[in-house]
């Protein structure tokens, strides 16, 4: 949707509105685009949907311990001295 700034002035929330739909607004000066009207990305909580994975991933024992992470320094040291 192209809108001129004078017009956006008095729609602005109906613009708004129409960008959260997914709708792509763009203002223009004297028909062209100059400027696009686009939605904000929330931060997702981190409390927020704890859980959701439950299930999905399995660790295996001993996933975190320092034996493996000593496997996991030579598999990286062996990559990069070839």
């Amino acid at each position: 949707m192209n809108t001129g700034i004078k017009e956006a002035k008095t729609n602005l929330s109906k613009l708004v509105d129409a960008t959260l739909a997914g709708e792509e607004v763009f203002l223009t000066n004297r028909g062209d685009r100059v400027a696009q009207i686009v939605p904000v990305w929330k931060a997702v909580s981190l409390k927020k949907g704890q859980g959701f994975l439950k299930g999905k991933i399995n660790f295996y024992p001993g996933w975190d311990s320092e034996s493996e992470d000593l496997k996991i320094e030579r598999m990286f040291e062996t990559n990069l001295n070839g």
